[in-house]
């Protein structure tokens, strides 16, 4: 038996609760929409909150170009304490004694990580390795050697002293960084680059690029959040390595058959390896690539999406 064709198409920005999976937020939708094909731009821990992009039918053949789009988080460093998870949901594996650290030295410290940086993936993310998650190896309680990797982290600010824990600091951070980075990692690397130990608490996604929680483009809950068309989130990538441009009634049959171009739209200006293109209705018809000399076809869409 066939499997029923996708009838809904577009985006759902949403300011996921704690208590949630990113799994669950795509279940959720799945039935309110009563769509199938669902997916999301990027996970995000049960006990994080905030901003999750997610895409329903044949839009979701373009969350691959969301990982473009920078994410900022907010959230809390507890020094002094390590945990198995690297946040406030582990059980504590270590305690140093940091009551003395000032303010200062944790803002010194975190200059050393703004900019291109390795990470090594924490147990408990979805990465695989050996064709098993990571957190599933995790919760067998085993452990494995995993790659470092590099993320780049474009402003690392730290705020104030918040609380204390055993005496022992509590500061609040913002972070802009690329996709895939992981912010329990930097909090738990930023403890042990002071000597001493330290886990996340109170993780919050405030933005994937302009979608942010408390201005602008404001995500609302998994059960009221609007059905926004591919063209205006995809309108979001404009600029950022990646141009959207309109082609006539001639060039959008050929792009509709994934033909290649050496040259593909008006850009007035604006450069990128990457083209955004629609058709005179303003549809988005695929997003093409520029390689090997020529702009090819990524994806075509089996039909234009508004």
């Amino acid at each position: 038996m066939s499997r029923k064709p996708a009838t809904v198409h577009g985006f759902v920005v949403v300011d996921k609760p704690a208590g949630m999976t990113s799994h669950d937020v795509v279940a959720r939708l799945r039935r309110r929409f009563s769509e199938r094909r669902v997916g999301h731009s990027g996970t995000l821990d049960p006990d994080a909150t905030g901003v999750l992009i997610v895409a329903l039918g044949n839009a979701t053949r373009l969350l691959q170009f969301l990982g473009d789009l920078p994410k900022t988080y907010t959230g809390e460093v507890v020094f002094g304490t390590a945990t198995s998870t690297l946040d406030a949901s582990g059980e504590v594996t270590a305690s140093r004694n940091m009551s003395g650290l000032g303010i200062e030295r944790v803002r010194e410290a975190s200059l050393a990580f703004v900019g291109e940086i390795e990470q090594v993936p924490p147990m408990v993310s979805a990465i695989k390795v050996g064709g098993r998650r990571l957190h599933e190896i995790a919760r067998e309680g085993g452990e494995v050697v995993r790659e470092p990797r590099t993320v780049t982290i474009h402003r690392y600010v730290v705020g104030d002293i918040v609380d204390r824990v055993n005496e022992n600091p509590v500061v609040n951070i913002e972070v802009t960084c690329s996709s895939g980075t992981y912010i329990r990692t930097l909090a738990a690397d930023l403890g042990e680059a002071l000597g001493g130990v330290a886990h996340l608490r109170n993780l919050r996604r405030r933005a994937i690029g302009d979608f942010t929680v408390g201005a602008g483009h404001d995500p609302t809950s998994v059960d009221t959040a609007p059905l926004l068309s591919a063209v205006a989130v995809m309108t979001h990538l404009d600029g950022v390595n990646v141009a959207m441009v309109s082609v006539d009634a001639d060039t959008a049959v050929k792009v509709r058959n994934g033909r290649s171009f050496e040259s593909l739209g008006e850009l007035h200006g604006r450069s990128g390896d990457r083209r955004i293109v629609l058709n005179d209705a303003r549809e988005l018809i695929a997003v093409y690539a520029y390689v090997d000399g020529a702009w090819r076809a990524v994806v075509v869409m089996p039909e234009p999406l508004a």
